[in-house]
């Protein structure tokens, strides 16, 4: 079976082929809660987006394995088709109770099925799990009217690199990168908006952990994106201020494909708000070990050029059809670059994600 067999032509369709896939991991005996967290938003089919929660296996158990996908809206078609793979060859498996794995499809409904990286409020989910939500990075404003443009984009911006290298040169890349990528919870409608309050699907998503949750002692989280590093390979992403220990106990299982979150040192950056640091601090009795798999898709300039162009697209037309605004071509390259139509990439990808799985998973039966 190709690669590209586990990847949905939309959100519906991912959708139902994990609740398919779960389904028949319940009909080869495994015990099996399922959830659905209702957002009251449609997408382009008038199909309901909702956040769907599985959990294999038994959360009376102490250990869980947290995996979740789509957090950042189109990233979430790569997401969904790691974890349908992954499903697949659990189903191979015998049925367990002595832990648990709680599957987190699409935790971003609404940008997957409309092409955007963001929310309904265009709010970068994971710079949302925060108690304050004020500030920007200090140099946020002096590269915000080049980040963010007050007209429609052109398909050929021949300024486009021009006016990054000015940029480049005279703050540094590093600067450049932190400042943008941080997070910023000042400009509503500018990129890397983190909300102004924690938003809908963040908080169901900690209500219902915070139900079901009261059992675990330790656990290991993995949450899927694309679009850093090079194409292909996954960097496996870690807090910058992990101790140094769980550093060791990461690089002993991932290799060299471990790097802190540091704009210096590898192709992360620091940021706020993200999911892990989120669920960490509100779960803090719970043991954990966090990571984020990034599999890199194209070169920086060409994910910033097409980031840009498709915010700019949905902040500065004059329409208000959302189906029109799907249509843009600026929606289609927002898709292709956290997406591409490549299949080495695609398989690349179900390779390396259903390789990860695995490592985590008997690191969390060892550790039983």
């Amino acid at each position: 079976m190709s690669a590209k067999h586990w990847f949905s032509d939309n959100y519906r369709e991912a959708r139902n082929r994990f609740l398919d896939s779960i389904e028949e991991l319940k009909e080869k005996g495994f015990e099996i809660l399922q959830e659905e967290l209702p957002l009251n938003l449609k997408g382009p089919e008038d199909e309901d987006l909702i956040i769907d929660l599985a959990v294999a296996g038994s959360l009376e158990s102490e250990n869980l394995l947290l995996y979740s996908s789509g957090i950042h809206g189109v990233e979430g078609f790569a997401g969904s088709a790691i974890q349908l793979s992954v499903i697949d060859k659990l189903k191979n498996q015998s049925p367990f109770t002595d832990y648990c794995i709680v599957f987190i499809h699409i935790i971003n409904p609404y940008g997957m099925a409309w092409h955007r990286r963001v929310n309904e409020n265009n709010v970068d989910l994971n710079r949302n799990f925060l108690t304050k939500h004020e500030g920007e990075p200090e140099g946020y404003k002096l590269i915000d009217s080049f980040i963010n443009p007050k007209s429609i984009p052109n398909k050929f911006d021949p300024f486009f690199l021009i006016q990054g290298v000015i940029l480049l040169l005279k703050y540094g890349f590093t600067n450049v990168k932190q400042w943008f990528a941080q997070g910023q919870y000042t400009r509503a409608q500018s990129l890397q908006f983190g909300g102004d309050k924690i938003q809908k699907g963040p908080e169901l998503l900690l209500d219902w952990l915070e139900k079901n949750l009261k059992n675990i002692k330790k656990a290991f989280g993995i949450d899927l994106h694309t679009g850093l590093g090079p194409s292909g390979y996954d960097t496996i992403l870690v807090p910058d201020d992990i101790s140094s220990s769980d550093y060791q106990i990461l690089q002993k299982l991932f290799g060299d494909h471990v790097a802190a979150l540091d704009p210096s040192t590898s192709v992360g950056y620091k940021i706020t708000g993200d999911i892990h640091s989120g669920i960490v601090k509100q779960f803090s009795s719970i043991e954990w070990l966090c990571i984020t798999q990034e599999f890199g898709t194209y070169n920086p300039a060409r994910v910033f050029k097409n980031l840009r162009a498709e915010n700019r697209w949905t902040q500065n037309n004059n329409l208000n059809d959302e189906k029109l605004l799907l249509d843009h071509w600026s929606r289609k390259n927002l898709l292709s670059t956290f997406n591409p139509e490549d299949s080495v990439w695609q398989e690349q990808l179900i390779n390396r994600g259903n390789e990860v799985f695995q490592i985590a998973q008997s690191y969390i039966v060892a550790n039983n």
